[in-house]
């Protein structure tokens, strides 16, 4: 990590007061421990020009830096001089090694069943909480949706374990008993040596898993959260919901949801669902034109599914590249340019 040095600080406009201020006794109102943004104005060697929190200063710097590059910053001294050093996103690392896995078929459901049928797993989570996890994953592996509701969908973060850590935080009576992350950690714990195989399916599935917390703890600086689809007609799927931001108490807080599909004889798809007080927007987006055209002649009977909220409209559209890739980018993205204090 290097330390940056600002040797002075440039502003549009200094009021005569300001003007008559030392250069290293002008606040820049920040506090020690902060986590600031950056972007390079004018690169260099030893020597740039930042944008931070609008405000230009020039710094000294151990670490070339790029005209453009933006920097994550945290605040180690305010005073008498304003000393930065370079955030390492340990986060967004650990994200760039693993997120191809994304991609993969999503086997959880049937994972379960496996790791709940074999033996000895009624030693690795009590016989209540082991029933209650296959009846609760019983829906997920039917191979019609309508036996599915929201409610299970609104459980089964809770029951595939990305709520587990968070849980243990708030105390032991907080955690639901049975969740896959725990099997699986139980399992791990004690597995067979014999069974290679199995302990290798029981490190997959708790890397998938633990993806998964990673992607929301990135996507969670967007309002949003992840949430795997462990469905049998689906290769792969994903559902992400973004959190309502209205500021209005007095009207309906718009609801967003984008579902990332990948469907078996249909392919990638994307829907992206926006609700609003006078009812639901739709948009599909395939991978290619004559899918495209085949679910616009399929609204009719969107119309006829569709009772709880009246459809408003429906676009459709097509796009050449991998579906999945837009989720990566999002999860990827750095859309966090707000001050993020921590003191």
């Amino acid at each position: 990590m290097s330390i940056i040095n600002p040797m002075l600080t440039v502003r549009p406009v200094l009021t005569p007061a300001q003007a008559a201020t030392p250069a290293e006794g002008r606040p820049y109102d920040l506090q020690a421990g902060q986590l600031v943004n950056a972007t390079v104005a004018e690169g260099g060697h030893s020597e740039v020009l930042l944008d931070l929190d609008r405000q230009r200063l020039r710094a000294q710097t151990q670490t070339p830096l790029q005209t453009g590059q933006k920097l994550r910053l945290q605040v180690i001294e305010n005073k008498p001089q304003l000393i930065l050093r370079l955030f390492q996103d340990n986060l967004l690392e650990r994200l760039t090694h693993a997120v191809h896995l994304l991609e993969g078929k999503c086997e959880l459901a049937s994972a379960l069943q496996q790791l709940a049928s074999s033996q000895g797993a009624e030693k690795l989570l009590p016989k209540k909480a082991l029933t209650k996890l296959l009846d609760f994953f019983a829906p997920f592996r039917a191979a019609s949706p309508e036996t599915l509701s929201g409610k299970e969908l609104q459980l089964l973060a809770r029951h595939l374990g990305l709520t587990l850590e968070a849980d243990l935080a708030r105390g032991p009576s907080a955690v639901e008993p049975a969740n896959l992350k725990s099997l699986l950690l139980s399992t791990g714990h004690t597995g067979d040596d014999n069974k290679p195989e199995a302990a290798e399916q029981t490190e997959q599935l708790l890397q998938k898993l633990e993806l998964f917390q990673l992607c929301n703890l990135r996507l969670a600086r967007q309002g949003a959260s992840l949430l795997p689809l462990p469905l049998p007609f689906l290769d792969n799927g994903y559902l992400v919901a973004e959190r309502d931001t209205a500021s209005d108490q007095e009207q309906q807080p718009t609801r967003k949801i984008s579902l990332y599909l990948s469907l078996q004889g249909l392919g990638d798809l994307r829907i992206d669902l926006l609700q609003e007080t006078e009812g639901l927007f739709v948009r599909f987006t395939c991978d290619s034109g004559d899918k495209t055209r085949f679910l616009a002649e399929q609204e009719p009977e969107l119309h006829t599914m569709l009772t709880a909220l009246p459809l408003c409209g429906a676009t459709y559209g097509n796009d050449q590249g991998p579906l999945q890739t837009d989720l990566i980018r999002r999860i990827l993205a750095d859309g966090d340019e707000l001050l993020d204090a921590r003191v």
